[in-house]
């Protein structure tokens, strides 16, 4: 009976996903620093620089066989202190970053959503740093990986 709630074996497979991502395949990162004091229309800006680096890092992104769905966080601390706040937006595809609704306004939404107070308080400058993953990139490193040999 116990058998059933057991975790299925690790297949050759599954490893190899797993390494690849473990590896950083797939992964883009990038950071952007605002000193303080930071004012609405530089949040406003942020949100526009943003949205066009994930827009050209997932027009740079694999897509074997049309595995074209990534996923994006995004944070912000002052320089070696602890997160002031962090999102993440799920798994999406690269055609929600150009649609009404989409990452570019949830972004903004939440960029807006900030407290101004708070990141300029001490006045130290804040970091925000995004991670966007590409599982297209992943899949090409691995299930794809015998059509590029």
């Amino acid at each position: 009976m116990l058998g059933s709630w057991r975790r299925p074996p690790t297949t050759p497979l599954r490893q190899r996903i797993e390494a690849s991502i473990r590896e950083g395949v797939g992964l883009s990162k990038h950071e952007w620093i605002l000193v303080a004091p930071i004012l609405d229309r530089e949040m406003e800006a942020l949100s526009e620089v943003v949205v066009e680096w994930v827009r050209m890092r997932a027009g740079e992104m694999r897509r074997p066989h049309s595995i074209d769905q990534c996923a994006l966080a995004l944070a912000c601390a002052h320089p070696g202190g602890r997160p002031l706040a962090s999102t993440s937006f799920g798994v999406f595809r690269p055609v929600d970053l150009y649609a009404d609704g989409g990452i570019p306004d949830r972004l903004a939404a939440f960029l807006e959503g900030l407290s101004l107070p708070t990141l300029n308080e001490g006045g130290e400058p804040v970091r925000f740093a995004a991670a966007l993953f590409s599982w297209g990139d992943v899949a090409r490193a691995t299930l794809y990986a015998d059509e590029d040999a």
